[in-house]
């Protein structure tokens, strides 16, 4: 099976036909040097062929194979919110791989925490024995692979969250050319890890292993770890395992091949105990509500005491919530509500419906959804279709104006909580329905692939009399007014990399309203979009067109600490009358003005600060739109235009003076 390669077996004939057959002591020096060569394994991935799945500006790919661990420019970035960050060298021969040298981050700081190392040789990527991390703390990390393996091109993947870039300085990966003489391992599958429920105490195990020079003679299982179980069939594929008890056991499959060599793989088994009763997990547990009076707060809905209750503030908008935090996850089974004043009285809910937290936004509970209960029911009872693992649980009230809620029991027990992506709606706008202003709603289209990453927030305001929502709402409006209209281009979809709300000002099924949004109804919004879905909340920004514009203008100078940018647009105000302007010298502004609509307004205001607010010139930008007016040809040319994003979602609170 074993061939000696035919560079070395030059040698040795030439050693053995001019010097007679040598003991080991008389092989010349240049030959055990060249011996020693072949053993002794090299920097393979140096200066080779580099490519990328993506590439952030001039951080390209080759320099992470340029032997240079030391210039913090000689590295390679894929840029954040890329969802797949791959970076593929070729080999340019075939290697035996046994370690690699990873050198990461940005001058001794901000290591890449959870990544994978791949090979090819010729028939697919496979992951590499132990090369793997996902807690890793350090810019330089050496590993020995726990398997070597032969190899034509590697692979490196950044698991890092989305928000995170990557970045590789010097992927060094060692091995030696690889020749027959070699004797490969077998490759060992010990099948998928498996996780069982008590009283169920025994599972299966089937596995397997090929050897690709030769065959394989023996399997055999043994158990390395977690409580001890009874095996049967441990020389076999098939191991039956019995009598496990809560915990993880783990199990390895070690295969021998005809050379004797061995492979191994491990599997682990996941006993969870059995599932505990269902009790009421709402009780007294932390609480939140939309809005309350003042002497009737949320905890009185997780008391336990049917005399006391919640009861939401005055609102003509409908879509009133009462949050409950779980503080862990737990399967949640059905949900008793006790309505109303008193059992007795006729002011329960009419419609209403419980939602559950995805990890990402907030999902409706099937079986939950509950529409014409009489006023006089004061309890309502409703069991899920399945059971739902969540860290909250949300109930909606849709009635106005008031919610009173005595008592939300939810039956569950702990659970396992989820790492499996989210299923927000994403990439689209959605209409969303909420007691300050119902909105339409953009999720970037990447915001499932990770439960970590945060985002930015953009407030996107109409004008007087504007709109971005169906009177009935229905749903979106086909062509809305402001940002929200750029959400019809594919494109434009495509590269915002932020959260967008779009709220619509106009009440619901009578399109009253005057489009002046309120200050405060505005905060609350934001501060309801913390806890809708993952904000990044160094990153909130506020825009507007004509009265949207104004708001904009006058939120930020009463919020200038909350906000990292604001972006006024064809804004009619005159904010230099306002005593407190001067909030907004350090606050990064861009505003946009029609050629034809009053163009001087935002270059005046960027005078005030800069010549009237202390010294230093102030943070504000101002572009004068040619040829817009007080209408599309000013807002749509100053939302299309990309770097407006490319400068907003680069500012940052923490960045401000």
């Amino acid at each position: 099976m074993r061939r000696i390669p035919s560079r070395l077996c030059t040698l040795v004939m030439g050693v053995l036909l001019g010097c007679g057959a040598p003991d080991e002591a008389g092989i010349p020096e240049a030959l055990s040097r060249q011996a020693t060569a072949l053993a002794e394994p090299i920097n393979v991935t140096l200066h080779k062929p580099a490519t990328a799945s993506s590439t952030q500006g001039s951080f390209l790919p080759e320099y992470a194979v340029d032997g240079d661990i030391n210039t913090d420019d000689s590295r390679w970035c894929p840029g954040i919110y890329n969802e797949t960050r791959l970076l593929d060298i070729d080999l340019q021969g075939t290697f035996d791989l046994v370690r690699m040298e990873l050198y990461t981050g940005f001058r001794a700081d901000r290591p890449i925490k959870s990544y994978e190392l791949f090979y090819d040789d010729g028939t697919g990527w496979k992951p590499v024995p132990g090369a793997s991390q996902t807690n890793n703390t350090s810019v330089a990390v050496s590993t020995t692979f726990t398997q070597p393996v032969t190899a034509k091109k590697v692979r490196f993947s950044c698991k890092d969250p989305l928000a995170d870039n990557c970045r590789v300085k010097e992927l060094w990966v060692f091995g030696t050319p690889h020749g027959a003489e070699v004797n490969i391992p077998p490759v060992v599958n010990a099948g998928p890890d498996q996780a069982i429920t008590l009283p169920t105490h025994s599972v299966t195990l089937r596995g397997g292993a090929t050897d690709a020079d030769g065959t394989v003679v023996s399997l055999s299982w043994t158990q390395v770890s977690g409580p001890t179980a009874t095996l049967s069939g441990a020389s076999t594929a098939t191991l039956s395992v019995i009598g496990l008890t809560a915990g993880t056991a783990v199990f390895r499959l070690t295969a021998t091949d005809d050379d004797g060599a061995i492979g191994t793989d491990e599997v682990s088994v996941t006993v969870a105990p059995a599932p505990q009763a269902l009790t009421n997990v709402a009780l007294g547990k932390p609480v939140s509500a939309g809005s309350s009076n003042a002497t009737l707060p949320p905890s009185n809905a997780v008391d336990g005491n049917l005399s006391t209750r919640w009861e939401s503030g005055y609102h003509f908008q409908t879509h009133n919530y009462f949050d409950v935090e779980l503080g862990s996850a737990h399967e949640v089974h059905g949900a008793t509500l006790h309505l109303s004043i008193n059992a007795t009285s006729s002011y329960a809910m009419t419609a209403f419906e419980l939602q559950s937290w995805d990890g990402g936004c907030w999902k409706t509970i099937p079986g939950s959804v509950v529409e014409g209960n009489p006023t006089n029911n004061t309890q309502r009872s409703v069991t899920f279709t399945a059971p739902v693992t969540t860290t909250k649980v949300r109930l909606v009230c849709k009635d106005q104006p008031h919610c009173r809620l005595r008592e939300l029991e939810l039956s569950g027990r702990p659970g396992v909580a989820s790492t499996a992506p989210t299923t927000c709606s994403a990439g689209q706008q959605t209409l969303v329905r909420n007691v300050r202003y119902d909105y339409a709603l953009f999720l970037p289209q990447q915001y499932n692939a990770d439960r970590t990453t945060r985002w930015p927030l953009i407030i996107a305001l109409h004008g007087l009399g504007g709109a971005t929502l169906a009177t009935d709402r229905s749903g979106v409006l086909a062509n809305p007014e402001g940002l929200a209209r750029q959400f019809n281009s594919a494109s434009f979809r495509t590269t915002m990399k932020a959260i967008v709300i779009s709220p619509n000002q106009r009440l619901p099924f009578s399109n009253s309203g005057t489009g002046w949004f309120s200050n405060d109804a505005v905060m609350a919004l934001v501060e309801d979009a913390k806890k809708d879905y993952r904000v990044d909340t160094d990153r909130i920004y506020l825009t507007g067109l004509s009265g949207g514009g104004n708001r904009s203008l006058e939120q930020a100078i009463t919020d200038s600490g909350l906000l990292a940018a604001i972006v006024p647009v064809a804004f009619t105000s005159t904010p230099t009358n306002d005593a407190n302007v001067c909030n907004l010298k350090a606050l990064p502004i861009w505003g946009f003005q029609g050629e034809f609509d009053a163009p001087s307004r935002p270059g005046n205001l960027k005078t005030w600060l800069d010549t009237r607010c202390g010294a230093g010139s102030s943070a504000m930008r101002a572009t004068v739109i040619p040829g817009g007016r007080h209408d599309g040809s000013t807002w749509d040319t100053a939302y299309a235009t990309p770097e407006l994003y490319d400068w907003l979602l680069q500012q940052r609170r923490s960045h401000r003076p």
